[in-house]
């Protein structure tokens, strides 16, 4: 599956400091097989994991979705945080926050890795493409161009070099982008902003403020699945709560607002259900809206389907940091990361149905599911692997330890996943 996920923890890093192939195969034996026709060979899904490494080259760990393998790791460059394939592409991008670089490879096919150098001082923090012919990265140092605000590159997918640089607003943690519009909006930590950048100019069309309707310290944004709209998660302040704000996906101005949770962190759209989630850490909920019917001027802009209280049915679900819907619509993931553990909600009746348990430490940051809705993926920082959580049962399938901090060194210390992506 392929998808923008570009969220405000990704931050974490900066706050923290920011192989072989396995084969696996099995033989049976077998008199004298009749071949008949076959069918459709399967569709080999995989997830790779973007592992950052404080003392050295981050990397990607490629793994096997059917047989829960270890495929491969591949080398970044320092300070690897985050990776996406552009829009219908199998390339993937990966930033290097403290080398100034983003990485680009064609892994299903062991393709050479190429290093595309920003701006120094740019220190990217987020990446992603809702078009094929381009890749955006959010910058959130400072560089020669933006000499006193963060950035968005842009690299163009057929030279693989950075076409042109755009100032923002300060500190820029996330952004979103219409696949309608193909506007990106950029919420900057720094000033409480959003940048609305347009890249057919390439230029900033707007900046929203308080005084434009945005709440108090945005903190994540999602697009609407036909990109009319932008959903601006603000956690508030001790004066004003927390709250999803409405934007038009061409728009430089709030056009509606409804309340969220406590401290709300984190959203994502489920494109099987069409709806929007959003975690709020602050009191152990997820708020699940219906993404089907916006409408600004309603007296309910975007109708609330449920808030769902993890800590229930004997449950236990605190600090809840991620979500991932599993593609077929049936259940949704959330990762706490208070509790350690993965929250299970079945996603038409809103109940928690169980809780898996992370291995100790774990520290989970992110959480990924892949296309045929068999398996969930946990980068566990605190614990240097990625854990797999198999949907049939809820169960704990394996958990791969992340490549060491000095390739091939087995004394060392472990990397760090950061972040999965699926396809």
């Amino acid at each position: 599956m392929k998808f923008l996920r570009v969220i405000g923890f990704l931050a974490l890093p900066a706050c923290l400091l920011l192989v072989l192939p396995s084969c696996g195969d099995q033989y049976r034996p077998v008199a004298n097989p009749i071949i008949s026709p076959g069918g459709q060979p399967q569709v080999a899904h995989y997830a790779w994991v973007v592992n950052f490494n404080s003392k050295g080259l981050g990397s990607t760990t490629q793994i096997d979705v059917s047989g829960d393998t270890n495929l491969s790791v591949n080398s970044m460059g320092n300070g690897s945080i985050a990776g996406a394939f552009p829009f219908s592409s199998l390339a993937l991008y990966v930033a290097n926050n403290t080398a100034d670089t983003v990485s680009e490879y064609l892994p299903t096919l062991a393709g050479a890795i190429t290093t595309i150098n920003l701006l120094p001082g740019s220190h990217p923090i987020a990446l992603g493409s809702t078009q094929n012919t381009a890749m955006y990265v959010l910058n959130s140092g400072t560089n020669s161009k933006c000499s006193a605000t963060g950035s968005i590159s842009t690299i163009s997918t057929s030279t693989l070099t950075v076409s042109n640089t755009t100032c923002i607003g300060v500190n820029p943690i996330a952004f979103a982008q219409s696949p309608l519009s193909n506007y990106i909006y950029a919420i900057n930590q720094g000033d409480s902003t959003v940048s609305v950048f347009n890249p057919a100019g390439p230029s900033i069309v707007g900046t929203i403020t308080a005084a434009k309707g945005l709440g108090p310290n945005p903190i994540s944004a999602t697009a609407s699945l036909d990109g009319n709209w932008i959903f601006i998660v603000t956690q508030g302040d001790a004066t004003t709560p927390s709250a999803l704000d409405i934007v038009a996906s061409n728009g430089t101005t709030v056009a509606a607002s409804v309340p969220l949770g406590a401290g709300p962190t984190f959203s994502i759209i489920d494109p099987n259900l069409n709806r929007l989630y959003v975690a709020n850490s602050g009191d152990n909920s997820v708020s699940v809206f219906d993404a089907t019917n916006v409408n600004p001027s309603s007296s309910t802009p975007i109708p609330l389907l449920a808030t769902v209280q993890l800590n229930q049915n004997g449950f236990t679900g605190t600090t809840p940091i991620g979500i991932t819907p599993l593609p077929n619509g049936s259940l949704f993931y959330v990762v706490n990361s208070g509790s350690n553990n993965v929250s299970v909600v079945n996603a038409n009746s809103f109940s928690v149905i169980a809780a898996v348990a992370l291995p100790t430490g774990a520290g989970p940051v992110f959480i990924a599911s892949e296309p045929t809705s068999s398996k969930v993926y946990v980068a566990d920082y605190g614990a240097n692997e990625t854990t797999i959580i198999q949907t049939v049962n809820n169960t704990i399938s394996a958990n791969i330890p992340a490549p060491s901090q000095i390739i091939g060194c087995t004394a060392c210390d472990l990397q760090q996943p950061i972040m999965i992506v699926t396809q």
